[in-house]
């Protein structure tokens, strides 16, 4: 494939200070995509935050900035406007230049060496079939039904939108197309993170195109770290136990 598209990691995060544990992770995670992650197009990088210091989004750009490989980093702030809202204001930045999306929280970190290259050409060449690839572990507590398929040389696990478990299309990060995610519509606002999720797993279209790659190692390709937890629409940080 020639012509690659615009892949765009949008990091959502949120630290009540630039000293907390939050803001530790949200580096963490930055660094480790961006030391891992490789794609033969061009990739981007959006910091949505959530009413952070403006201090965290500038150690979060000057980041992405010491990668010669990122070409450009936009920001947004929906000022504890909650979850949803964070999302919904990035993605009409990101939307504007279309391409590929990979949404990606501030406590997930990349343990494995990971070239997309594959997966996006699978969007390309599949969709509509394809349009959201899940990069982490199949995480179900129902039926979680599919059927396999192969696209652009490799299998996948294609999911039953009619699947009675509600998480189809989440489990770690994920690979989108931007007309998938418009297709799905804006994510749910006003709610803690986890609800926003339920409540954006319920949403029809969001179930609708979704593949797991049959190459993904054990557990995923990301794992989750640090003990403390962004949670409802002020993203209150309190300690897990």
């Amino acid at each position: 494939m020639q012509d690659w598209p615009r892949l765009t990691i949008v990091i959502l995060t949120y630290a009540s200070s630039i000293d907390s544990p939050r803001a530790t992770y949200a580096e963490r995670a930055l660094k480790a995509v961006l030391d891992r992650l490789t794609y033969s197009g061009q990739i981007h990088v959006h910091v949505a935050d959530d009413g952070s210091p403006e201090k965290h989004r500038e150690n979060l750009r000057q980041i992405a900035g010491g990668y010669s490989h990122v070409v450009s980093i936009g920001t947004s702030n929906s000022e504890q406007s909650g979850y949803g809202a964070s999302w919904n204001l990035a993605t009409q930045q990101v939307h504007l230049t279309n391409g590929v999306v990979l949404p990606l929280e501030d406590d997930w970190e990349l343990v494995h060496n990971l070239n997309v290259d594959g997966y996006v050409q699978a969007l390309v060449d599949c969709s509509p079939v394809i349009g959201c690839i899940r990069l982490g572990y199949l995480g179900y507590t129902q039926a979680l039904r599919g059927e396999l398929g192969v696209c652009a040389g490799r299998q996948y696990l294609l999911f039953d939108p009619s699947s009675p478990e509600r998480h189809v299309c989440s489990g770690h990060p994920r690979l989108e197309t931007a007309g998938w995610e418009r297709a799905v519509g804006p994510w749910p606002e006003g709610l803690d993170p986890g609800s926003t999720e339920h409540e954006w797993c319920g949403i029809p279209a969001a179930r609708t195109g979704v593949a797991w790659p049959m190459d993904t190692p054990p557990g995923g390709w990301w794992v989750h770290i640090g003990t403390v937890q962004a949670r409802s629409d002020q993203y209150v940080e309190a300690a897990v136990s």
